[in-house]
């Protein structure tokens, strides 16, 4: 009678097992911009003001606070032959721009688009070298962009960096564009590099030319990249109107909360994770932290 008993007892400490291994929970961190109607930062929110959403199940939030960690901000620029009328306006604004964030702690790397993607400056907090990769920053003639395929390579090596903060801002004209014509794997990359994308786009009069497969990968790309990583897409209508963009990405990655929850560790994880605020009429915008990231969504 004694066997029973023992394999009775085995399975009820097996189920116990299982019960708390289930009830354990896993923490995910986001990295939030709540902006007001006005376009300004929305300070002074905790744990209580954020609701996020795991395929729709609301879960719990555990702490919010002000994001300290330092960023590895890689800016994509077009030194192509269509820029060729806005090259002092680029420097100016991408100068100002990374000064801006080497001074907040944050490390700094530019690349260019022209005809292949070359490294200008690599990540670095120190302002001279970002000096010197500014002044790299010119028109290629006779050249086009290659956005996609620097967004394959940017991503790659975004993923293979420690840190949990990764932006990625694209400058870029409407220009001829020789890149792979594959949107779905420049959008895949972006998701993998855990990176929140932006995309300022200098247009044309008339509207953008999408009559090749290229020109139409890239503006898939430049539509869906900010949208399913957290980011921003503008357009502008000026290069003058490029510093003044750059200060506003700038003030959005400054003002972001480092918002935590927890998920139950037996789940599968999520498709989509959407953050919203208890705050009327805000913009929200969240980059998952890059472990184990699935895209993430804002209200």
């Amino acid at each position: 009678m004694r066997l029973p008993v023992l394999v009775l007892l085995a399975i009820v400490c097996l189920a116990g097992g299982q019960r708390q291994a289930a009830a354990q929970a896993v923490e995910r961190s986001l990295f939030v911009s709540v902006l007001g109607q006005g376009g300004a930062p929305v300070p002074g929110l905790g744990p209580d003001a954020f609701v996020v959403r795991e395929d729709g199940r609301a879960v719990e939030v555990l702490r919010a606070s002000r994001a300290t960690q330092p960023i590895d901000l890689a800016i994509l620029v077009d030194n192509s032959q269509a820029a060729s009328p806005y090259i002092t306006d680029l420097r100016t604004g991408i100068q100002a721009f990374a000064e801006r964030m080497i001074k907040g702690g944050h490390r700094v790397a530019i690349i260019g688009l022209a005809d292949r993607p070359t490294v200008l400056v690599d990540y670095t907090t120190d302002p001279a070298q970002v000096t010197k990769g500014v002044g790299r920053i010119f028109a290629q003639p006779g050249s086009g962009t290659t956005l996609l395929d620097a967004i394959n390579d940017t991503s790659r090596g975004l993923q293979k960096r420690e840190g949990d903060r990764r932006v990625m801002v694209v400058i870029t004209t409407e220009g001829t564009d020789f890149s792979t014509p594959n949107h779905e794997r420049a959008v895949d990359a972006i998701e993998a590099s855990g990176a929140a994308f932006n995309a300022l786009v200098i247009t044309r009069r008339g509207g953008q030319d999408l009559s090749t497969d290229e020109a139409r990968s890239r503006g898939l790309v430049l539509d869906q990249g900010p949208r399913i990583s957290g980011g921003r897409y503008t357009q502008l209508l000026s290069s003058m109107a490029l510093k003044g963009e750059l200060d506003q990405v700038a003030t959005d990655l400054e003002n972001q909360y480092h918002v935590v929850y927890a998920r139950p560790a037996s789940l599968l994880p999520a498709e989509k994770v959407v953050v919203t605020v208890k705050e009327p009429g805000a913009t929200v915008r969240g980059t998952l932290a890059p472990l184990g990231k699935p895209p993430v969504a804002g209200a």
